[in-house]
């Protein structure tokens, strides 16, 4: 069903210890106005910022064996930890994401507490004795809230279900690529989707196209259709190399899509691209507007059944707010440049919502006003995004940062070269070509409108996956 219903995710928490910091008796004889927070002061204070997560556990301090004990006991129904203090080995075994938090000034030092570099653990540092500055105190609040809802998001891939639309079940065609197989199709195959179901929870339903493009799409609604054909030109700058009548057929495609979704309890969509293969070019028209709707709509969406790109989407509705836009990669380091490349990408880049304009046109592979319609989204120049992407099979995360340029001050026409949605980004592209990893990834990527690298480098710790990534 669009929009799952998902259950509030459930988040143990521990306290070690009071907090309290190291002389407190004689700090608070001499300094009694001073605030030092109690544990369930932090709780409540935590628990604001997470309206949607539902905490249990307790805020009195207990001992290490009684809490790692009950956490077993209710491991099947658990999203993750929440621990103050240094987690020990056997609680860091069961499994579960956890933040950590360290508490400052408990003691004279900070040992054992540590990074946890190979375990499910991020952390976080929050003392007792507020900072002297209120500003910093709410924003180490709100840093715990932050990795919780990583947590959270997590937790929400659970039971989803993800529809591909192809005649080659279960991945698709075109990924993986032929570099990414190691062995065979079968066996890539096998590994993912084992790798998906541990990992997230997560189930691909797969369908043939014939049910989306001759089912569903000849029983839309004539009306509805034409309802959604002439909002996208109203909403549109402009219509080039296409025209109502193909605007009108990808409007059918968008509906039958949805249909298709609700009739198999799917909360996210991946398709062939453009109907091919192997039904040919004319099976059906292009899904660059649909799917642009739908991500504008808050659903993740991706074209030519990339499977990686749609859950890293996924990830980016729950992180961001927004599923971005997905495309080819490519890497220019003469001008120091990377580009992302396609035909479809969401309208709401910001996750909130604020518009980019958009015109309606031809794929540029086919002749004008035929093939359907894609989009030219105008995306804002100076803005700092994050390209990331999942590889489902390796179990790591692709990840790193640029600033959106000007396509035209680079390359004359440049709105009429590669794919019809795209952006072009500033950044260290001589360290993202020594460092690109085509086996693990393959030749698409994900953009997403903000600096959300640390999200996803946290993301990528919580589910222990390995962090490919080359700063700026």
């Amino acid at each position: 069903m669009i929009g799952q219903e998902t259950k509030n995710t459930k988040i143990y928490t521990v306290f070690f210890s009071a907090g309290l910091p190291v002389g407190f008796g004689a700090y608070r004889k001499h300094h009694p106005d001073i605030k030092v927070m109690n544990n369930q002061e932090i709780l409540e204070r935590v628990k604001d910022e997470c309206k949607d997560v539902e905490f249990v556990g307790a805020a009195e301090p207990v001992k290490a064996d009684e809490a790692i004990s009950n956490i077993k006991e209710q491991k099947e129904d658990l999203g993750g930890l929440l621990v103050f203090g240094p987690p020990p080995d056997e609680l860091i075994s069961v499994g579960l994401p956890m933040v950590a938090v360290e508490r400052p000034l408990e003691g004279c030092t900070t040992v054992p507490f540590h990074a946890y570099k190979d375990s499910k653990v991020v952390t976080s540092y929050l003392p007792a004795h507020c900072d002297k500055d209120p500003k910093v105190y709410s924003l180490r609040i709100e840093d715990i809230a932050g990795k919780i809802k990583l947590i959270d998001t997590i937790s929400k891939m659970k039971g989803l279900r993800m529809l591909v639309v192809t005649d080659l079940p279960t991945l698709g065609y075109f990924e993986p690529m032929g570099l990414q197989i190691e062995t065979s199709r079968d066996e890539y195959e096998e590994v993912y989707l084992s790798n998906l179901k541990e990992t997230f929870g997560t189930e691909f339903i797969a369908v043939p196209q014939k049910e989306m493009l001759h089912e569903k799409m000849q029983a839309v609604d004539e009306g509805k259709a034409r309802e959604v054909t002439q909002k996208w030109i109203e909403e549109a700058l402009a219509l080039r190399g296409t025209n109502e009548a193909e605007v009108l057929r990808s409007a059918k495609l968008y509906l039958a899509m949805k249909e298709l979704m609700d009739e198999n309890d799917c909360g996210a969509i991946t398709t062939e691209g453009f109907g091919w293969p192997p039904l040919g070019y004319d099976a059906g028209p292009s899904a660059g507007l649909p799917i642009s709707q739908l991500l504008t709509d808050g659903i993740a969406a991706a074209s030519e059944t990339l499977t990686d790109c749609l859950i890293t989407q996924q990830l980016g509705l729950y992180i961001t707010g927004s599923g971005g836009l997905l495309g080819d990669y490519n890497i220019d380091p003469f001008n120091n440049t990377a580009i992302v490349c396609h035909c479809e990408g969401t309208f709401k880049p910001y996750g909130d919502e604020r518009r980019a304009p958009y015109i309606i046109r031809n794929l540029p592979f086919v002749e004008e006003n035929t093939g359907g319609a894609c989009v030219q989204t105008n995306y804002p120049i100076g803005e700092t995004v994050t390209v990331a992407k999942i590889g489902m099979y390796k179990e790591k995360l692709s990840i790193f940062t640029g600033d959106t340029v000007s396509g035209e001050e680079i390359f004359p026409y440049w709105d009429d070269i590669l794919g019809r949605n795209k952006v072009i980004l500033k950044t260290d592209a001589k360290a993202l070509l020594e460092n690109v990893d085509w086996k693990s990834f393959g030749n698409h990527r994900t953009v997403f409108f903000g600096d959300y690298r640390q999200e996803f480098k946290d993301l990528a710790k919580l589910i222990g996956f390995e962090v490919v990534e080359k700063d700026r």
